[in-house]
């Protein structure tokens, strides 16, 4: 009996170890592939995990001081800086492979020829580009010596644009083909802007456990190959589409990345970290 006994609390003890469920809190409205990179990473793991979508969450710096918190989140994910590495623990590894340095320009339908025969990068720094004030871009391309407006409102640059008072609006690559249904505006055909940048996981700097799960998974989704299998899956035909390879690139300096940056660790950069 008494065997028995030990023999059921054993089996109820390991259950309890082997069927443990963590909540893992992050900001509610996460883009589908950042979901779905969390739960491949957590996959590796013994324990189940879910994820918990925390509302009222507005802005990255009010995100970022709550990791940790009784009503704060779990994980953050931004484009890093050294302010950034000082608030929270990173998890050094690129999670979209560095695509969110590659800009492409709004211009004006009527100037696409124009912008087809600039052929360096002086000439595009005699141009007016607008920059929103509160983003990392603004401070690149200002120390990159190029001529800078800044607006603060969301969709300020469309209306800039419109009216003449800047002659590019640089904006994400991946967000390009929205581009393609306004009636006016177009994408600069000829040219990339490129610099290395860092999208990272972030956890509270006390929470070593959970820095430890998300690094193991994504290791060793990078060493399987499935971490370029879930990237691909989400944005290889989009890229394709962009053909960057075929415009000029206009590489900038990113005064803004720590040389804590993993730059030369080709495996987890998107093309090896060639810019193009």
């Amino acid at each position: 009996m008494k065997s028995w006994i030990v023999a059921l609390c054993l089996n109820t003890c390991f259950c309890f170890s082997a069927c443990a469920e963590e909540t893992v809190r992050i900001t509610a409205g996460a883009d589908p592939y950042v979901i779905e990179l969390l739960n491949h990473a957590f996959s590796y793991q013994n324990e189940s995990h879910t994820l918990d979508f925390v509302n009222n969450i507005p802005t990255q710096n009010r995100a970022i001081r709550l990791l940790g918190d009784k009503d704060g989140i779990d994980v953050f994910w931004s484009v890093t800086s050294d302010e950034r590495e000082k608030q929270a623990l990173a998890i050094r590894i690129p999670i979209v492979k560095g695509v969110l340095g590659y800009r492409l320009g709004v211009v004006k339908k009527s100037r696409v020829d124009y912008f087809s025969k600039l052929k360096n990068d002086g000439e595009l720094k005699g141009l007016r580009f607008g920059l929103r004030s509160d983003w990392p871009d603004s401070v690149i391309f200002k120390d990159n010596d190029f001529n800078v407006l800044e607006y603060s409102q969301e969709n300020a640059g469309y209306d800039l644009l419109e009216a003449s008072r800047i002659d590019v609006l640089p904006i994400d690559a991946l967000f390009a083909d929205h581009v393609e249904s306004m009636s006016d505006l177009a994408i600069d055909p000829a040219h990339v802007f490129y610099y290395p940048s860092a999208v990272y996981f972030f956890v509270n700097k006390n929470n070593k456990a959970l820095y430890q799960k998300l690094k193991s998974g994504l290791d060793n989704a990078i060493a399987d190959g499935s971490f370029d299998t879930l990237f691909n899956r989400h944005f290889a035909d989009e890229l394709a589409k962009l053909a960057l390879e075929k415009r000029q690139k206009i590489t900038l300096v990113n005064t803004l990345l720590p040389a804590s940056a993993p730059i030369h660790t080709k495996k987890y950069w998107y093309n090896n970290n060639q810019g193009k």
